[in-house]
Order: structure tokens, then C-alpha cells, then sequence
């Protein structure tokens, strides 16, 4: 059992979070907590050790045991933030079943979309998932057991807390540590395009690697308290979930189930000891504007004193304005739900805002060529994790295993390139980056949203973060539009702040494209600007705009235009 004091990881042979993390901690002096959880109402909290997470691990164990679900079955999960869902977790990944855990915000067909991909022989949730799930319950056949945790019990299913009363205090399960590499969790990613993808973790990939991820970007150790306002149906959640365990950190939950208030937000930092944040870059955009700038002024945080940030890129002049206000760097982080921490902010090297930072500890991220040579400084290519023998003590093991196909193989997006006799395999993220000669990389957009426009190689984000500066653009997507001339123009969709509503939209769309020429690259400025409401956009369930399917409707609409 590694300790995790070291910058490197050893992969070990086997491993299981729940035996070599949990009760880890468990055993340590000092009943050292693992979870500070405040109800939604805020009118209960609790605070619970990793001997209590230890102890009703076991006993759950035992209880799914006897409901017949077996090691290598595949569970789904969607359950609101409430102590169940990590004791949950935890046995199901001590006993050897596959965790599928899903979003509250799912719709029934999607539940029935995932329990049918994953083959999931149990489902659980709470009362209104249970009713999404009986709902679609003829098309899911092979799910055999329905759990259901908190509400009143539905018909047919068995409930979670009555049926734990039947297990013994000290009910115990036998230790077994499981290959490395044998499955242990299934997240669900959405795509450029089609239906989400099943993303494979082993147990090691996210249980152990994303211990680089909380000790050297969360900084995390035994004595912090950790708020990620992610739900834990998330990914990114997960980064929280292992990775602050896995540094004997707490988690701090709150049971929060409404629309994102900035307000609310504010309030539990004052008054709770919360040491550090991971928030989406949306929370910090709301959280730098005026009303909140004067609440957190009147309220400041309890004990805040390390931020971070991940799920897309963070504007650069956000991370200037949330520092003006409140003294801290914001440190922005770069991954996937197909791995952990591959860049951010670290504290060893200043922050350069709108940059993506350095490479994690022990990432081996590069910018690549066409050709798979390292791109040159300002080159832009693509963001790729070098994996090495797979089966070699040192390979790197931060990333999934691949996509889950119908026919039960996996795949990922790879390339092998041969130089000089060396052989190297490359795992393409998908992503546009460029390096600059002090190492630090700069977010271009996704592969398939960069803009070409007469030659020019045009990032997205690089627009939306110059608009960004512009006191009347409260948020905006950019993508390509087609132009007879120069094949495709940068396009902005633009919702405009309270103040600039009713202003002449003919004037300000001539303002905000000289705003852009001065404040970035000429070439790059918005031919294109639509003022829209901030309904408009299409997003994804997480909530970030699906530019993909802004630019097919604007492709289309041009094409009709033409008829």
C-alpha cells in the first residue's frame, strides 16, 4: 500500500480503493473525517469519519451481496448529494461491481439509454430517478434489482435503508485487491455528435492516479476541507471524490439541488470552513459580477484560501477580475472524463491568465504534429497523452481504458509513430493546444471547432475571451459561418448584460468587432455578430453550449438562404 507522499505513483499489480484508501485512513489514529455534508435546506449537518465510510461499506457489501448482485455486474447510480451515494460507491467498488454513476438532470430515456448500454443488472436512486426508471422498466431487461434510497418506497423496488437495518453492525466482507486493469467504473461523455459514449475506468485510472490531481492542483492533505460543486454524477466529480480520499482530505457536500445561485454560493464559503473550491468557469463568471462582488465583500469566506477551476476554459479576464476581488488566484485545470489532471495551474510557476498552465506531475502531455514530432514553440497542434508499453511497470495510467462498443471491445483515439526506431503511442484528446517557450500551453479549441478562414486557423475560445472583456457581452459561442470569399468567417452569438439590452444593436455589433480587432488578432475578429437571449443556446446536460450543433444550424440556415 502506497502512502502517497511522492510525486511518482508506482502502478501496483492490484489494488481496491476501498481496502487500500479507505481503510487505510480508517486505521490511522485520530478518526480522521472523510465527509462534512450540510442538508439542502442547510438545517442538518454531519460529520463522518473513514471509519464510518469503512464500516457501512462492509455492511452494504454484505447487503448486495444478498441481493444477488455479483462481482463484474454493472450498477447505475443516480442519486442526489447525500451520504448513501459515497458509502454506495464504496462497497460496490470493495465488492468488485462496476459503478455507472449518472446526473439527477437525466430524462428517463436517457437512464434507459445507460442501463441498456452498460448492460446493468441493478439500478439505484432516489424516489423521482426510481420513477424515471419504472417508467422505461420494460426496456431494460437485464436490471434484476431496483434500490431505492430516501423517499417513499415505489412498488417492486427494495429500500435502501430499510434493508440495511437487516445487516449486522460489524458485518463484514473478505479483503480482495483486483487487478489493475479489471474494470471499476463506467461514466457517460457526450460527444461531437451521436448519443454518449461509455467511457472505461479500471482500478486504477481514476482510484489512484487522481492522487497527482488533488495533491499538486487541489493541494490537498489531511485537514482540508474540499468543496467541488460538481454533482457526483459528474466525472469531474469523481477528481474530488478519489483524489481527496485518496490525500486523507474531507469532502464537503452540500446537499444543493436548485439552479446555480453565485449568492448561495458566497453564503456556505462564509459560513462554513470550506479551505478550497473546484468550480466550473461558469460559477466564477457569475461570481465576478457586481451583486456578488459587493456580497462577498460583506461576507467573506470562512477559511477560502485555494481555488480551482475545470470543465472548459477559463477566460482569462475572469481570473484578473476574481483575483482583484478577492486576493486568490483562480487555477485553472485542463482534463477529461477519459482521464485525470493532464495541465493546470500549479503553484510552483506564476499563472499566466488564459493560459491552461504546465503539464501535470508525471503527465507525459504534449503538442503534436501531423507526423507525431513535438510541435515548435507557438506551433499549434494536438494535445496527446504519450502512452507507453501499457504492460510495463511505468506506463502512465492516468487515462480510461477506452470507449465501451456495442460489441463489448474497446477503442480510443490513437496514433503510433516510429522515429529513429523508437516506437510511440500517442492518445489524441481531442484538443487544439499551442506551447509557448516557457512551457506553458494555450487552449486553441476542439479539433472539430477551429475555424479556417482564408488559411487563418481561428480558436473559439480565443474570441469568446475577447469578447468577454467587453462590459456588454455577458456570454457568447463563436463558430464558423460560410462566406463565398473566404470559405468560412468567425461567427459570435452574443447575449448581452442588463445594461446594454435595449442598446442600438447596429452600433455596438461595429463596436464589439473594433473591440476585438484592437484587443486580439485582426484576422480573428467576429465578421459575423447575432445578438441572441441566453435561452438560445444549445447545451450539453452539464450545461456547456454545444457550438457543434450551433454551427449545423448555421450551415443550414445559410444553405436555405441560397435556395
Amino acid at each position: 500500500m502506497a502512502h502517497f507522499h511522492d510525486a511518482v505513483i508506482q502502478r501496483p499489480n492490484k489494488f481496491n480503493f476501498a481496502v487500500d484508501v479507505v481503510d487505510y485512513w480508517a486505521a490511522q489514529p485520530g478518526d480522521l473525517q472523510a465527509m462534512y455534508w450540510v442538508s439542502k435546506e442547510e438545517s442538518q449537518t454531519r460529520s463522518m469519519t473513514f471509519q464510518y465510510f469503512s464500516r457501512q461499506s462492509h455492511r452494504i457489501s454484505v447487503l448486495l451481496r444478498q441481493l444477488g448482485v455479483k462481482e463484474g455486474e454493472t450498477t447505475v447510480m443516480v442519486v442526489p448529494r447525500v451520504p448513501a451515494w459515497w458509502e454506495i460507491a464504496v462497497a460496490c467498488i470493495r465488492s468488485g461491481i462496476i459503478l455507472a454513476p449518472a446526473t439527477v438532470l437525466l430524462t428517463d430515456k436517457d437512464i434507459q439509454y445507460r442501463c441498456a448500454k452498460s448492460k446493468a443488472s441493478m439500478f439505484i436512486g432516489d424516489g423521482a430517478s426510481i420513477a424515471k426508471f419504472l417508467a422505461v422498466r420494460d426496456q431494460c431487461p437485464l436490471v434484476r434489482t431496483i434500490l431505492q434510497v430516501g423517499d417513499a418506497p415505489h412498488k417492486s423496488v427494495i429500500p435502501f435503508y430499510a434493508a440495511l437495518e437487516n445487516i449486522e453492525a460489524d458485518a463484514t466482507v473478505k479483503d480482495v485487491r483486483r487487478k489493475w486493469n479489471s474494470p471499476a467504473l463506467l461514466y457517460f461523455t457526450s460527444g461531437t455528435s451521436g448519443p454518449p459514449k461509455m467511457v472505461r475506468h479500471n482500478q486504477i485510472s481514476y482510484p489512484l492516479a487522481l492522487t497527482i490531481t488533488a495533491k499538486f492542483w487541489y493541494q490537498l492533505a489531511p485537514g482540508k476541507l474540499f468543496w467541488n460543486t460538481a454533482e457526483q454524477g459528474w466525472a469531474k466529480a469523481a477528481w474530488s471524490f478519489f483524489g481527496a480520499w485518496n490525500c486523507g482530505a474531507t469532502l464537503f457536500v452540500y446537499d444543493d439541488r436548485g439552479p446555480f445561485s453565485p449568492l448561495r454560493l458566497l453564503r456556505i464559503l462564509h459560513r462554513y470552513p470550506v479551505t478550497t473550491i473546484c468550480a466550473a468557469p461558469l460559477a466564477y463568471r457569475q461570481l465576478v459580477l457586481q451583486d456578488a462582488k459587493a456580497y462577498y465583500e460583506k461576507y467573506p469566506p470562512k477559511l477560502l484560501s485555494h481555488c480551482t477551476a475545470a470543465g472548459e476554459a477559463l477566460n482569462g479576464e475572469v481570473i484578473t477580475q476574481w483575483r482583484n476581488i478577492t486576493g486568490m488566484e483562480i487555477r485553472d485545470g485542463y482534463g477529461q472524463t477519459e482521464s485525470i489532471l493532464l495541465c493546470g495551474n500549479f503553484s510552483a510557476f506564476p499563472i499566466r491568465p488564459g493560459s491552461m498552465g504546465k503539464p501535470a506531475p508525471t503527465v507525459p502531455l504534449s503538442v503534436i504534429t501531423r507526423d507525431g514530432s513535438e510541435a515548435a514553440v507557438g506551433e499549434e497542434g494536438d494535445m496527446a497523452v504519450l502512452i507507453h508499453d501499457i504492460s510495463g511497470s511505468k506506463s502512465f495510467f492516468g487515462i480510461f481504458d477506452g470507449y465501451v462498443n456495442d460489441d463489448n471491445t474497446i477503442s480510443r483515439q490513437e496514433k503510433t509513430f516510429t522515429n529513429n526506431g523508437e516506437k510511440k503511442v500517442w492518445y489524441l484528446t481531442g484538443d487544439k493546444a499551442r506551447r509557448d517557450q516557457d512551457g506553458y500551453f494555450w487552449f486553441v479549441g476542439r479539433s472539430d471547432d477551429v475555424i479556417n478562414s482564408s488559411g487563418y486557423r481561428i480558436g473559439p475560445f480565443e474570441v469568446e475571451s475577447t469578447l468577454k472583456l467587453h462590459s456588454s457581452v455577458a456570454e457568447s459561442a463563436v463558430i464558423s459561418s460560410p462566406d463565398p470569399i473566404r470559405g468560412e468567417v468567425v461567427k459570435a452569438f452574443v447575449v448581452l448584460t442588463e445594461q446594454f439590452r435595449d442598446a442600438n444593436k447596429d452600433a455596438l455589433r461595429k463596436e464589439l468587432q473594433d473591440f476585438c480587432k484592437t484587443h486580439a488578432a485582426p484576422y480573428k475578429y467576429p465578421r459575423k455578430i447575432q445578438f441572441v437571449h441566453a435561452g438560445f443556446f444549445p447545451r450539453t446536460v452539464s450545461g456547456k453550449i454545444q457550438r457543434n450543433e450551433l454551427r449545423k444550424l448555421e450551415w443550414r440556415n445559410e444553405a436555405k438562404a441560397k435556395l
